[in-house]
């Protein structure tokens, strides 16, 4: 069987589920590869999108709606007696030199380009990151250069988000196999009290087609940018479920007559 007819049977058939049981390892792991693919797509795909049109919305407001400022010795600074603070359909730009702003209290707004006194900070899908400027040596900068520079990053926007993909998949790709890994070990358990005779290897290879379910509703939710409470544990409870059922599956050797 093909791995997509398999993709498809572990949606609905626990029993074709716990056939897969005995498949060579390396089938096994490039399924888990493709459940890694398919979990990743709606966050790189809003990743890449805010990414860009948060930059292009940065540098136009920069240059037309945001007061003077510079950067200078490391420092903020600018005229206004309060805080700048221009919101757009995509994106929060605030500028503040008089340090009413910190991280602490704009890392639960979206997303959020903000330049404060000592530090800028990126809020971008609820995770926030911040900058001190003395990071990038003693630069000197004021509107005008970071509108430039803004721009300039416009055109680089792909290969920034190739990057981040890349780098996003590989740790979802590790998380995955680590939640196989724990899944397997309670698969062992769930055998032992079903009284069916698995090996670790096979039960591993149970528990990575029992993520398929969970996977594809997350995938559903996240692209419809819906928050699930509670997803960690809904996602255990049913792959832990499926696998259950898997192994109910499978048939208990009849003892030997005598």
């Amino acid at each position: 069987m093909n791995i997509f007819k398999q993709f498809y049977r572990s949606i609905y058939s626990p029993k074709d589920i716990a056939s897969f049981r005995s498949q060579g390892i390396w089938k096994t792991i490039a399924f888990l590869l493709i459940l890694s693919i398919v979990a990743s797509i709606p966050t790189i795909y809003y990743l890449s999108k805010s990414m860009n049109e948060g930059i292009h919305t940065l540098a136009s407001t920069l240059e037309e709606d945001i007061p003077d400022f510079r950067i200078e010795d490391n420092t903020l600074h600018s005229d206004m007696k309060e805080p700048s603070v221009t919101n757009t359909e995509d994106l929060t730009i605030i500028v503040d030199s008089t340090g009413t702003y910190n991280e602490k209290n704009i890392s639960s707004s979206g997303n959020t380009v903000a330049l404060l006194p000592k530090e800028f900070v990126i809020v971008t899908a609820g995770q926030s990151q911040s900058f001190e400027y003395s990071y990038f040596g003693n630069i000197q900068a004021s509107k005008s250069d970071l509108a430039a520079l803004a721009k300039s990053f416009d055109s680089m926007v792909p290969l920034f988000t190739s990057i981040m993909a890349v780098i996003f998949f590989i740790f979802l790709a590790a998380s995955k196999a680590i939640e196989a890994f724990i899944l397997a070990i309670f698969g062992t358990v769930f055998a032992r009290i079903l009284g069916r005779e698995l090996t670790y290897g096979q039960t591993w290879r149970i528990t990575v087609y029992s993520m398929t379910i969970p996977t594809i509703f997350f995938f559903i939710m996240d692209s419809l940018e819906t928050n699930v409470p509670n997803g960690s544990m809904l996602n255990w409870f049913i792959s832990l479920f499926i696998v259950f059922l898997s192994i109910k599956e499978i048939e208990t050797k009849k003892p030997i007559k005598e």
